[in-house]
């Protein structure tokens, strides 16, 4: 059909327009000589005849670009279930199951599975460096980094990055969304070490080496990069600005954790800025986004944001409600800075309703999951925030020690 050729045409005298009809059918087999003839007038190679349907190197590349689709909507799930499927056909070409096995890890890697991830990565970087598969190396270790990067373990991560870099400039790669992510990736190492200004310069520049061309997954990232280094400087006007672009791209995407994330992240900086009403609307919606994908591990940072934001415009019973529904999902929630978020904001709530000894309690809980995480940020805010309550309960000597242990965290954060 592609070809605008008959049977006949196909046929001619060599054999009947009915035995190739039966041939089609899977109905007859046709022997050597006949199917090269039929391969030289289909004008494709006879290796093109015999490749398992399921594992054609058409096939294969759809199941590619699929994972990769869901990947870019935010479902690592489906992702990880079409290449499972992939890697377990026996007749693969190295190269396309090492494409896979990045793929599955990138998927491994939204889900939170990273020791999984990394183990993959490893096997799929053995074979691409045995094989030369320059480009696919760069890409496998910006993964490798990306996981690191999870783990929080900046200094591993760093150095993978580094090496991607190094990879794509030795190759001479001219792809510019893939220096453009290795690029954005580095900057985040300069936010999470309280660099902002850096990593502004960071993002810039993989928003120079691509912004036109690239896809909206890494474009997404590189504005929420600049977001939150721009509300590191105090410049919550482009803070929001930035949040606002990446979170429209992530609706659009339907990638529904980032854009959960992204409301958490605006309606932190309107809680700095006292729109306590707008924060709350952010939090809760975000929160119910989650809901409807079942995903518990942000969860509780929104619903502690909505009782925090309720807490500072005086609903304390609203904020008692919403803190309920914090600590409840934060039982099941895997990320420790979603426990944290939710016990420092009980500590808060709690002692607003005067239960002094909850509060302490709720507060002594944040201090040592703060101190887990290594998080000076967060160690300062809670060190902080309790001191407060100790004073407004009477304690000054206790305050005092808390409040110098929140200056120490904050100076070690800019550090």
């Amino acid at each position: 059909m592609e070809l605008g050729l008959s049977l006949a045409a196909v046929a001619q005298k060599d054999f009947s327009r009915a035995f190739l009809n039966q041939i089609e059918l899977g109905r007859a087999r046709p022997s050597t000589r006949i199917l090269q003839i039929i391969a030289e007038r289909l004008k494709r190679p006879v290796e093109y005849f015999l490749q398992d349907p399921q594992s054609s190197a058409t096939v294969l590349e759809l199941k590619l670009a699929e994972a990769a689709t869901r990947l870019r909507r935010g479902d690592g799930e489906r992702a990880r279930e079409l290449m499972t499927e992939l890697l377990a056909l026996r007749q693969i070409a190295p190269e396309v199951r090492a494409r896979a096995q990045l793929v599955l890890a990138e998927a491994l890697l939204k889900l939170r599975a990273i020791p999984e991830a990394i183990d993959l990565l490893k096997l799929a970087i053995t074979a691409s460096e045995a094989s030369g598969w320059r480009a696919l190396s760069v890409e496998l270790y910006d993964r490798m980094g990306t996981a690191y990067y999870i783990l929080r373990h900046p200094h591993e991560a760093g150095r993978w990055w580094d090496q991607a870099m190094s990879a794509y400039e030795d190759a001479g790669l001219t792809d510019p969304l893939l220096k453009a992510r290795i690029l954005g990736h580095r900057a985040n190492l300069h936010y999470v070490a309280g660099e902002p200004r850096e990593a502004i310069a960071g993002y810039q520049s993989a928003l120079a080496a691509a912004e036109n061309v690239l896809d909206m997954p890494a474009l997404g990232g590189l504005y929420e990069g600049l977001a939150v280094s721009f509300q590191k400087t105090g410049d919550l006007t482009r803070a929001l600005e930035y949040a606002q672009r990446s979170l429209r791209l992530f609706d659009t995407l339907q990638d529904v954790r980032m854009s959960a994330q992204l409301r958490n992240n605006m309606a932190e900086i309107l809680l700095s800025q006292g729109r306590h009403d707008e924060a709350e609307r952010l939090f809760l919606a975000g929160a119910q986004q989650l809901r409807s994908v079942g995903d518990r591990d942000l969860v509780p940072h929104l619903l502690a944001g909505a009782a925090e934001a309720a807490l500072n415009r005086g609903d304390l019973m609203r904020a008692s409600s919403r803190l309920t529904l914090a600590l409840e999902a934060a039982e099941v929630s895997a990320d420790p800075t979603a426990k944290l978020a939710a016990e420092r904001v009980a500590g808060r709530v709690t002692s607003a309703a005067g239960e002094g000894a909850a509060a302490r309690a709720h507060f002594e809980r944040a201090l040592e999951l703060a101190a887990a995480v290594g998080s000076p940020t967060n160690m300062s805010r809670v060190a902080f925030e309790y001191a407060q309550v100790l004073e407004d309960q009477g304690d000054p000597t206790h305050a005092l020690i808390l409040y110098r242990q929140a200056y120490q965290a904050r100076q070690a954060a800019r550090s």
